[in-house]
């Protein structure tokens, strides 16, 4: 099969990364593989080694990749008529893609479209929904809850395929947490509003001094420079420059996971954030906020707390009742092993391979 992903850009992002290990287990199946970026990282302020980086990995796995044009978000009849050029050219029969331009960029193009929906959120009116209700095929949601949402937006029938990830990423990197005498937490995410890391330095300042000398909080993420600083002041007026560290990008983020007793996650929305089904993946116990399909990730495996979003103290109280029951640490962290294959990259291919031979069918 041939099979056409587009996607935003080669960056650090939750959806990258799922599409390129999707992409990888297709094309290690016999299936071509191509994965079309609207932009460069570049062009979108991302990190131009992280990029490299991952290029060379879809390229030596031999996923074909196409650069669509960043001028294309301000002109889309380029993007129409260059995928529908490339769609012609490779022989592509399906397009699958990850993004509303995507949508509009099959416009001219006769092959069948698949849309995943990365978000909980709507972005687009309901008239555009329309629209796209006319160039799409079928929908996918990432989660249960995405995919009611999705269904309310566009009033039609919706897959879920929930978020996965590479089984092979994680070899030697999975493990038991034991927690010794200072607690190792890892939060995993762009810089952004949207995973809320405020309300998690917040709730750090609402912990007794015993026990805040007792966490060291890291922070793997690119994004916003004004943002950061803001957060980095807040950190320095508290004096937790002892605790919290943002360590930038991480190119390896099952070992980053590995070396941590506890996954955090405080953001104020998502759809089914490929960092946290990384952290169950390795055997982390985890706190998250209630947003999105996060609350069905810690259900199915049984690994961590939920709490509400934007409630700093519910955060506060879900760390000390955490951290004050090591047993509970190493249950929540076994639970997470166990259940582990549930979110193999693997299980999400077929599905994807399924849904891709019964829209062909038809």
């Amino acid at each position: 099969m041939n099979i056409l992903h587009i996607i935003s850009a080669p960056a650090s992002g939750g959806a990258e990364v799922y599409v390129k290990d999707l992409a990888k287990c297709l094309a290690s199946q016999g299936h071509n593989l191509h994965i079309a970026f609207l932009s460069n990282a570049s062009d979108v302020g991302r990190d131009p080694v992280y990029e490299e980086n991952f290029l060379n990995d879809l390229k030596s796995s031999g996923v074909n990749i196409y650069i669509i044009g960043n001028e294309t978000r301000k002109k889309p009849w380029l993007g129409m008529l260059r995928i529908k050029r490339y769609i012609s050219d490779h022989n592509i029969d399906i397009c699958h893609t990850h993004l509303a331009f995507g949508i509009i960029f099959t416009a001219l193009s006769s092959v069948p479209v698949v849309y995943t929906h990365h978000s909980m959120e709507p972005r687009w009116g309901k008239l555009l929904y329309q629209v796209f209700n006319r160039l799409v095929d079928e929908y996918v949601g990432i989660s249960n809850k995405c995919a009611k949402a999705l269904e309310s937006y566009t009033m039609r029938n919706i897959n879920t395929i929930p978020n996965a990830v590479s089984e092979d990423k994680f070899i030697g990197y999975k493990r038991i947490r034991s927690p010794n005498d200072i607690i190792n937490i890892v939060m995993v995410g762009r810089i952004s509003e949207q995973k809320d890391y405020m309300n998690m330095l917040i709730a750090l300042t609402l912990l007794d001094e015993k026990l805040k000398n007792k966490l060291k909080v890291r922070i793997a993420g690119e994004g916003a420079p004004v943002l950061k600083s803001q957060l980095i002041g807040f950190i320095e007026n508290n004096g937790m420059e002892n605790i919290v560290d943002f360590v930038g990008v991480k190119t390896n983020i099952p070992e980053f996971l590995y070396q941590a007793d506890v996954f955090l996650m405080s953001s104020a929305w998502e759809g089914l954030p490929i960092a946290l089904t990384e952290a169950a993946v390795s055997g982390l116990p985890c706190i998250v906020t209630d947003v999105g399909g996060c609350a069905e990730v810690i259900e199915n495996s049984k690994n961590g707390i939920v709490v509400p979003p934007k409630n700093s103290k519910a955060l506060a109280d879900a760390i000390i009742h955490l951290i004050n029951q090591p047993k509970l640490i190493e249950e929540y962290s076994r639970n997470a092993i166990q259940s582990s294959t549930q979110y193999s990259i693997s299980k999400s291919a077929k599905l994807h391979l399924d849904l891709y031979s019964s829209i062909l069918s038809k």
